[in-house]
């Protein structure tokens, strides 16, 4: 039989056809079984699996020098199945968007800060062993976790002496009302802190909104008695009576505190955490929320002064908001949280009495805003670790000169000084300006170690150049210009009467702008930086 008619037979004979077909059918049937059952089996073991690694990375990395006995622990406790550490890679994450994901990893360095685990396991395979002949399939999850701390800092918060009651009358005119804080008062707010989370939690007992997290109380408006009554709840002694004085002087003005405070990783916190606080400088805070109710309003007021001969000094005082997105105070664990300090521009109006007329000094002043950033934390273990921050100082401009009230109140224009009359007499007068300009923008480093964190030490940054006094220099680039209608007047006495008046003047001028803007918090060519708080042994995934 050739092989041709033998292919015409088995053709015509249909017997045992479904037997066939079945046996087809039934490899179809194993294959689709092997991919429903054992692929589905293989996609949920591998994200349990990674669970497992993650919540490993996690532990490993929070426990410097015993990275994998962490790692075992989670294993043992989370899965009662043979899993074995594959890899576990301590190193070095940078979190700097700029970088590429995976490349922010990086094995070793001299101080690692985090943990790569590689987890495998097998599992078994079911309709699979059949398509594979294999029993087993090993599956395997990485991750990577990051001992990373937060930290809370703030500027600004140097304090002013209470000397010649300039601190009384900035928070007579903060308040709305007459405000009388002793010497005793005042220290004791100057040198008191107050936790953050306990504040948060007194102002949303005085709103009545329990149910609110820290973050969403301070998300909501409110006025500034009931600002300043949480901070008294929230602090104690002679320090809750000052801010209770305080308070029940103050206007009822709007504000929204999260303007001046960003919690950050602890803005979902609902519960004070005694062991892990945020401390602030009561008066900081105090005056933070005293300049959000006042942003944008112009301040009068008169202060007494020792200038000689003089008949006291007349401030003016504008308050800017404070720029979008970037708080006074801040709890963070990146990089990308900048504080800025308010704008802040005023004038001081001096008459000083001398024996031919009354000199005039009318001194100008716009602080911009000083910056911070953290350039770096680092956290070896829960009891170490230190934070750098990158400070910019505030760009300022002083000038002896006048401005049209309009353009003063205009935060929005820059001023443009003009030349003002000094003297004044029936026949001559005395024209005088001056301008000091005080621009560093390049980045500066302050270090704070644990120690100096726990012990609120303050640092600062000057600007580049700085001069010793600002209304000393002022007086020394004045530019005067002598206008006679007459006859019989010496143009170079009157140019000495003033300069010399100016200068004597000068000393007073520079205290009483070192007080004004001491109570601000805004200080000429310089930033103070403090970093309130550092929690180190916080592992996050990456």
């Amino acid at each position: 039989m050739t092989f041709f008619s033998f292919l015409s037979i088995l053709v015509r004979d249909r017997r045992a056809g479904i037997s066939i077909m079945s046996a087809l059918g039934l490899t179809m049937l194993i294959g689709s079984a092997a991919l429903a059952v054992d692929v589905g089996s293989l996609y949920l073991d591998r994200r349990k699996l990674q669970g497992i690694a993650d919540a490993a990375a996690m532990a490993a990395a929070a426990r410097p020098g015993e990275e994998r006995v962490a790692a075992q622990r989670i294993i043992a406790a989370s899965c009662a199945c043979t899993i074995t550490i594959a890899a576990l890679t301590s190193g070095t994450y940078t979190p700097d968007a700029a970088v590429e994901a995976e490349r922010r990893f990086v094995a070793g360095g001299g101080s690692p800060n985090a943990v790569r685990v590689t987890l495998t396991r097998n599992r078994p395979l079911f309709f699979g062993r059949f398509l594979t002949g294999r029993s087993e399939s090993i599956i395997s999850a990485t991750a990577t976790g990051a001992r990373r701390g937060y930290a809370a800092f703030s500027l600004g918060s140097r304090v002013a002496a209470v000397h010649g009651g300039v601190p009384n009358a900035l928070l007579s005119a903060l308040t709305g009302s007459q405000v009388n804080l002793s010497v005793m008062d005042y220290n004791a707010l100057a040198s008191a802190d107050i936790d953050l989370l306990a504040f948060s939690d007194a102002l949303r007992t005085e709103i009545g909104a329990d149910v609110l997290t820290f973050g969403q109380t301070l998300d909501t408006q409110v006025t500034t008695p009931q600002v300043l009554s949480a901070l008294a709840q929230a602090s104690d002694g002679q320090v809750a009576t000052a801010l209770e004085h305080l308070a029940s002087k103050a206007l009822p003005r709007a504000l929204v505190p999260s303007r001046a405070i960003d919690l950050g990783p602890r803005s979902s916190s609902i519960r004070i955490d005694a062991a892990n606080p945020v401390k602030v400088n009561a008066l900081d805070l105090a005056r933070a929320m005293l300049l959000l109710g006042n942003a944008n309003r112009q301040l009068d007021l008169s202060l007494a002064s020792s200038l000689p001969g003089g008949s006291g000094v007349d401030l003016a005082l504008m308050i800017g908001e404070p720029p979008a997105h970037s708080p006074l105070i801040a709890v963070t664990d990146t990089n990308d949280v900048v504080v800025r300090t308010a704008q802040v521009r005023f004038k001081l109006d001096a008459k000083v009495s001398t024996p031919l007329a009354a000199v005039q000094i009318p001194v100008l002043a716009e602080l911009g805003s000083a910056s911070a950033r953290i350039s770096d934390i680092q956290c070896q273990g829960a009891g170490s670790g230190s934070v750098s921050l990158a400070v910019t100082t505030t760009p300022a401009t002083l000038a002896i000169g006048t401005v049209a009230s309009a353009d003063f109140q205009n935060m929005q224009r820059q001023l443009d000084p003009q030349p003002a009359r000094l003297l004044r007499l029936p026949l001559a007068s005395v024209d005088g300006e001056a301008e000091l300009v005080l621009s560093d923008l390049a980045e500066k480093p302050l270090g704070f170690s644990r120690a100096e964190i726990d012990a609120g030490k303050m640092k600062t940054v000057e600007s580049t150049g700085l001069v010793a006094g600002a209304a000393k220099s002022l007086s020394d680039r004045m530019d005067l210009r002598v206008n006679i209608l007459g006859l019989g007047l010496n143009a170079k006495a009157l140019t000495s009467l003033v300069g010399d008046t100016v200068g004597l003047a000068a000393p007073v001028l520079d205290a009483l702008i070192a007080d004004i803007t001491g109570v601000l918090g805004v200080h000429v060519g310089e930033a103070d930086a403090r970093v309130n708080a550092l929690r180190c042994g916080r592992a996050k995934l990456v």
